[in-house]
């Protein structure tokens, strides 16, 4: 299917699946001149997997950056000239209103103009990586949300941006939880049913076969998820582990819990979200709808 591309502001033209930025020039509020910036949408839809796309540019200032959503707002941008690096991460804060460097190697001055460099993004759960030409740049992580992507460009001089390949991974949510009869039941009746119907690939500890130490995948899903769901009922150090773990990389991440096994949480975790639920026929169905809402909330 033919992806549909629309210039929301700036100069540019679509041409032969190609993105051709031609620069205007604009004048502030004092009389001095800047490159315009443009703003290339498309229907493209993206939350994991892959993004590739080549581009060439004719000035070492050029600004080619391909713009995902965070937290539901188009504020995460990545590519070429980034808050001061060559190629990196940067993220835009709309409370204070202005940039913040996330991560980012590089001096713009070693830029080749009329290069075709090939930029390749991956993002597996809140873990996003950027090669440029195959190489691996840098990793950061990062709270993507689900949104169509767009490209964001500024430069003196035409910048060409092609070959965009999106591979869509269908997203994760890796469940910690206690490996006993009734939190069995609990995953396999409620969890898992509810993750799949909102597309969301389930995964659980004991469902590795790997030959790797078991921390090591645990860590591996922990990063790669894009949801986290805990039940955290009784006192179990590893569960306790996990959860840990997420909150340190900022996971998003949902705690279950059984009204009559805990009647408090434990002060650490007593102002993250958690959704106590009943272990009865009633109980079953609240937290199928409650769970439901919470996903739909935070996806």
């Amino acid at each position: 299917m033919k992806n549909n591309w629309l210039v929301t502001s700036g100069t540019a033209k679509i041409e032969e699946e190609k993105i051709i930025y031609i620069p205007t020039r604009g004048y502030d509020a004092n009389g001095d001149e800047f490159n315009l910036t443009a703003h290339v949408n498309s229907d493209i839809e993206f939350e994991n997997g892959t993004i590739e796309f080549s581009f060439k540019a004719n000035d070492k200032s050029s600004i080619c950056q391909l713009v995902l959503n965070t937290e539901k707002t188009p504020s995460l941008n990545i590519g070429m000239n980034t808050s001061g690096s060559l190629f990196g991460i940067t993220k835009y804060d709309f409370e204070a209103q202005r940039w913040e460097w996330q991560a980012g190697l590089g001096n713009p001055e070693t830029f080749e103009v009329d290069k075709e460099y090939t930029c390749k993004i991956v993002v597996l759960g809140s873990k996003v990586t950027l090669y440029v030409n195959n190489i691996k740049i840098i990793d950061s992580t990062q709270d993507i949300r689900k949104g169509q992507i767009k490209f964001y460009i500024s430069s003196s001089n035409e910048v060409i941006i092609s070959k965009l390949k999106v591979h869509n991974i269908k997203p994760k949510a890796f469940i910690v939880m206690q490996f006993s009869d009734e939190f069995n039941n609990l995953y396999t009746e409620v969890i898992r049913p509810i993750c799949e119907d909102n597309n969301l690939e389930c995964e659980r500890a004991d469902e590795f076969y790997t030959s790797t130490p078991i921390i090591a995948d645990i860590v591996k899903s922990l990063n790669d998820c894009s949801i986290i769901i805990a039940e955290i009922s009784p006192d179990n150090p590893n569960v306790f582990y996990e959860v840990g773990y997420a909150h340190a990389i900022n996971k998003p991440t949902i705690l279950l819990c059984d009204r009559k096994k805990r009647d408090r949480l434990p002060f650490d975790i007593s102002g993250f979200r958690t959704l106590f639920y009943e272990d009865t026929i009633a109980g079953k169905t609240a937290i199928e709808k409650n769970l439901k809402k919470f996903l739909e909330t935070m996806l």
